[in-house]
């Protein structure tokens, strides 16, 4: 008699902790930004932890895909980028538009609508969340709104239910091929979190 084999598809993903393993800080930090509910807070995401204000933030990144303009480019999935957010080119920090649309429509993509071009931009340039960059006798680029100092230790999703919470792994070695997001040169030094070198990235 044969045997019908039947197929079944799990769903999940690769671990993003080496050995899964990481060290948590005790209790948990309000995060300063309001996300749409049903948005989820990905494992190993960079926050940025202020401990007197108890808060977190999430420090957002996204990698420019190829076909989209200097006014409209197209982004990975998997990003935070809200409207309203000021971001600039990580290495050049030359310009500082804001975030006037994001169409998430398509199933491959998110097309930012920018406030101003950004001239230059082009695939693989990393886009991160940022301070207003200025003109004139006093100039000055844009800077990171947040350098990471800790990661999203397990996944967490706004359910709109009791007080939002989001913990923090401070000890921990990330496998970089397994996250969503790019790492702009101004949150690292080396392979490691410029203001927190006991996060560690490596590929494997």
């Amino acid at each position: 008699m044969a045997i019908d084999f039947k197929k079944e598809k799990i769903s999940g993903r690769s671990p993003e902790f080496w050995r899964g393993e990481a060290k948590v800080l005790p209790g948990g930090f309000k995060p300063t930004e309001d996300f749409p509910l049903g948005t989820v807070v990905r494992r190993a995401t960079p926050l940025f932890v202020d401990f007197e204000a108890r808060t977190a933030a999430v420090c957002k990144s996204a990698l420019v895909l190829d076909g989209g303009t200097t006014t409209k480019p197209r982004v990975a999935k998997g990003h935070y980028f809200a409207v309203g957010d000021c971001l600039t080119k990580s290495g050049d920090c030359a310009l500082s538009p804001t975030i006037s649309a994001i169409d998430r429509t398509n199933p491959a993509y998110d097309e930012i609508t920018l406030s101003a071009a950004y001239t230059g931009l082009a695939k693989d340039n990393i886009l991160m969340e940022s301070t207003e960059a200025t003109t004139g006798d006093n100039a000055k680029k844009a800077e990171p709104l947040h350098v990471p100092n800790m990661v999203e230790s397990a996944d967490y999703e706004f359910t709109g239910k009791g007080l939002p919470t989001l913990d923090a792994a401070y000890d921990v070695v990330i496998l970089y091929k397994n996250v969503p997001y790019p790492l702009p040169a101004e949150w690292l030094a080396g392979n490691f979190l410029k203001a927190n070198p006991n996060i560690m990235f490596i590929t494997q």
